[in-house]
């Protein structure tokens, strides 16, 4: 639906048209009146698509928005967004990197009764890799918790980890620390995480062994927010049913980060195919 804004009530996240002499509400859901709500107001345009959902608010029923192809000021002209500007940006940033290294973490869970719990990387897997091209490197290990001298029943099980097995292979974060710096001066690469969890896990943990950080957000791509993005998705997306979608092959999900790593690579890989 292409139609100029007839007025909004800010305090509902509602915005009116005119359609066929009535006046029609649109309801926006918080995920979508927290990007696009701000550049609503009379007289702007909106190109959207409508939800099948509908939304009653007091005694009135209201269409939710599903998503929007472009919203444009008239006076003075100004493109807010488009859809398809944003996927050629999306697209343009992508391939402007050489080298991409996607990592991800699995981290230690809180015991059952734990009221107080603060999660720690305890694995790492990492792939470096050109963009749609051959993997020039890739690792993974376990990595020793810092305050934590056992797992919790909850880590292992979740993580199907052996303790002893775990104690005996897991290197210091130094190494890891160290690892890892070297690769980013090597490389210079984009990081590719699936989800914020992982970006999150990264800057806590240098916070946690007092260390100099050697990332900075800008240098992340969340993949999970890309696609959510690109295909205006409402929930969150698994990474393992993103590579079922893309390659109609089932992937048995083993909690490896590792693993983990290769399926985001992969799952990168059919993103850029997409976008051509």
């Amino acid at each position: 639906m292409r139609k100029i804004i007839h007025s909004v009530d800010n305090s509902i996240k509602v915005f009116y048209l005119i359609i066929d002499g009535r006046k029609i509400g649109f309801y926006l859901s918080n995920r979508l009146a927290k990007t696009f709500f701000m550049y609503l107001r009379k007289g702007v345009l909106v190109d959207f698509e409508i939800s099948n959902r509908k939304k009653k608010i007091g005694i009135y029923s209201f269409y939710q928005v599903a998503h929007f192809n472009q919203i444009i000021s008239l006076y003075p002209f100004y493109v807010h967004y488009d859809i398809k500007q944003m996927r050629l940006d999306m697209k343009e940033v992508l391939n402007s990197y050489k080298h991409y290294l996607f990592i991800d973490f699995e981290m230690t869970m809180p015991g059952y009764h734990d009221r107080v719990f603060r999660p720690e990387i305890i694995q790492v897997g990492y792939v470096i890799a050109e963009a749609q091209g051959k993997i020039l490197h890739e690792d993974g290990y376990y990595i020793m918790p810092k305050q934590h001298q056992t797992l919790s029943r909850r880590t292992k099980k979740f993580l199907n980890l052996d303790e002893e097995k775990f104690f005996s292979e897991a290197v210091t974060y130094d190494v890891f620390y160290q690892k890892l710096k070297k690769l980013l001066k090597k490389y210079q690469p984009k990081l590719v995480v699936w989800g914020k969890n992982d970006i999150t896990a990264m800057n806590d943990s240098y916070q946690l062994h007092e260390q100099k950080p050697l990332t900075d957000e800008k240098q992340f791509v969340d993949l999970l927010k890309l696609h959510k993005d690109y295909y205006n998705l409402r929930d969150d997306l698994g990474l393992f049913k993103a590579y079922k979608t893309y390659y109609n092959v089932d992937f048995d999900q083993a909690h490896d980060a590792k693993d983990d790593a290769l399926v985001t690579k992969y799952v990168f890989d059919a993103f850029l195919d997409t976008m051509k």
